[in-house]
């Protein structure tokens, strides 16, 4: 398999990634409440309904795929990033992308643990017990947010020095990773009050990225050089 084709291949994964979560997403949760914070009982309410669903299982196996497809969009991203000569910031962007990334998964992961126990025990759980796993689970989805801003943020840093994305493209992912890192904050502070904007913008970045690096995966530019005689990329792209 050519090196062109396995990147088509991977940057196409970031884009698999936010169509699965958000299809899947609404395929498992259809028919829930929509208040920010229910009470027991209607969480318990939505519980059984989603579990006598038809789409609960194939959009709970779509969002896992979604995941997993993010992972390997994580791999993409450490395979090209460490092809650029002179390393240097690339290097650093580079790594804070694949960290927070990689602990984005874990957090969202682990958010869902709290509902794996609510679908287990929903027939016997108490009203109040089942209102705290909720929440559990909607604060560790929140608390997501913060790594999921540093990456927009790093992956867009990253992919200007690599040559990848042009400066309309970078600088908006810095701006949606500034802004998600201080809504996750305040969501943090205040959960019940959280704002996913940012966080939901910065899935439609990424979604535009990989499309955009599937579509034309690119190369490193022609090689510069510093006052210090280390090799610096020239961006080559607009957008």
């Amino acid at each position: 398999m050519s090196i062109t084709l396995r990147d088509r291949i991977g940057a196409a994964t970031g884009a698999a990634f936010v169509v699965l979560i958000m299809v899947g997403n609404q395929m498992a949760s259809g028919g829930s409440a929509e208040s920010a914070h229910p009470t027991g009982e209607q969480v318990l309410k939505d519980v059984a309904l989603q579990a006598s669903r038809a789409t609960y299982l194939p959009g709970f196996i779509l969002e896992c795929l979604g995941f997993a497809a993010f992972i390997g969009f994580l791999g993409y991203l450490a395979t090209v990033l460490r092809r650029v000569p002179g390393r240097g910031p690339v290097g650093i962007a580079a790594g804070a992308a694949i960290v927070s990334g990689a602990v984005m998964v874990a957090v969202k992961l682990g958010s869902v643990a709290p509902l794996g126990a609510l679908a287990i025990d929903h027939g016997h759980l108490s009203p109040p017990l089942a209102q705290v796993l909720n929440d559990l689970s909607g604060v560790a989805f929140v608390i997501s947010w913060m790594p999921c801003a540093i990456f927009v943020a790093a992956a867009a840093a990253g992919l200007y020095r690599a040559a990848l994305v042009g400066r309309p493209t970078a600088y908006s992912g810095l701006v949606l990773g500034v802004a998600g890192l201080a809504l996750s904050i305040a969501g943090v502070y205040d959960p019940l009050g959280a704002n996913p904007l940012a966080f939901l913008l910065g899935l439609l970045w990424l979604l535009a990225v990989s499309v955009r690096l599937a579509v034309k995966p690119g190369a490193v530019a022609s090689v510069g050089s510093t006052s210090d005689g280390t090799a610096e990329p020239r961006v080559a792209v607009s957008a």
